[in-house]
């Protein structure tokens, strides 16, 4: 792959990004977007994937799963770009999707990583500690076997595996533990410089504020590297609204039966809410704006 054509999709018909393919940049979550709510699994309709696929078009995920848990995915799509895994603390590169490697990078199995968050071992020990500390009963994912996540997740024991690889971040639940109790773990996990928040009947804890200082880094290398760049995001929730600020053409895709709560469209005032919820939601945004876009500078004069 040559620096100045690079190639971010793997697949017969993809033209090298060039042109107005490096313009553009899709930077999205995954749950309840491109892939359905309370699934882990990959869609069935692929049509959108290969619409972006066919142009040259880069698609980043950027997710709270696990760097192995993404990597799987993009293998499958057979995807070559960068993404963001465990809520914002690493941004993996692959070999060859960037034309350098930035001072802060370092090497890792196929490509290089930036790391914003702290490692496993010490949010495992932080959060141990501060439950314990408080007498707080709760279920740490370090303490099962694949096959205790995989009953925890409603999933199979390959994905409980990959799920099971954290780097950054630990997932867990209360036994038992009224409101109260759960509100002082929260407080004395703050003070350890870490925070929490719920995902299904789980909590994962996490030493990154957000997703917003991973985006920063790979836009600016985008840019960087490519030029001026549309960065057009794609979000499910309200945790998503703190990187949506930073991005071009902030999406979000509303969940069925869930209205957009009015604290999002104040901080977000130019987004775009999808017609209809989960993947097809997904894809229509991704024909009509994405699309639009492309055609559009497509059909504007050349200076």
């Amino acid at each position: 792959m040559s620096g100045k054509r690079p190639r971010w999709w793997q697949r017969p018909l993809t033209h090298d990004a060039v042109g107005l393919a490096r313009q553009f940049l899709v930077v999205t979550d995954i749950d309840a977007t491109l892939l359905e709510s309370n699934t882990r699994g990959l869609p069935d309709e692929r049509a959108a994937i290969d619409f972006l696929a066919a142009r040259g078009i880069p698609l980043v995920i950027t997710s709270s799963r696990t760097r192995a848990e993404i990597e799987r995915l993009q293998k499958t799509l057979q995807m070559l770009t960068p993404f963001i895994s465990e809520d914002g603390s690493a941004l993996f590169m692959p070999h060859g999707c960037f034309p350098f490697v930035p001072l802060r990078a370092r090497s890792a199995i196929g490509g290089h990583v930036v790391e914003f968050g702290r490692r496993y071992h010490e949010v495992v020990e932080a959060l141990r500690q501060t439950s314990r500390e408080l007498g707080v009963e709760i279920v740490g994912f370090a303490e099962l076997t694949i096959d205790d996540v995989a009953r925890e997740l409603g999933v199979t024991s390959m994905a409980a595996q990959l799920a099971k690889l954290r780097e950054y971040t630990e997932l867990f639940r209360f036994v038992d533990e009224p409101e109260a109790t759960r509100s002082r773990l929260f407080k004395a996990l703050r003070r350890r410089g870490l925070r929490s928040w719920q995902t299904g009947r789980h909590h994962l804890v996490t030493a990154t504020r957000d997703r917003t200082e991973s985006l920063r880094m790979l836009t600016t290398m985008w840019k960087a590297a490519w030029g001026e760049t549309v960065v057009i995001g794609f979000g499910d929730s309200e945790d998503d609204v703190a990187w949506l600020q930073h991005v071009d053409v902030p999406i979000v895709v509303h969940r069925d039966g869930v209205g957009v709560p009015p604290r999002v469209l104040a901080k977000l005032p130019t987004v775009h809410i999808t017609r209809s919820p989960g993947r097809r939601g997904w894809s229509e945004a991704v024909f009509e704006l994405v699309g639009g876009l492309f055609d559009d500078q497509h059909r504007a004069p050349i200076d």
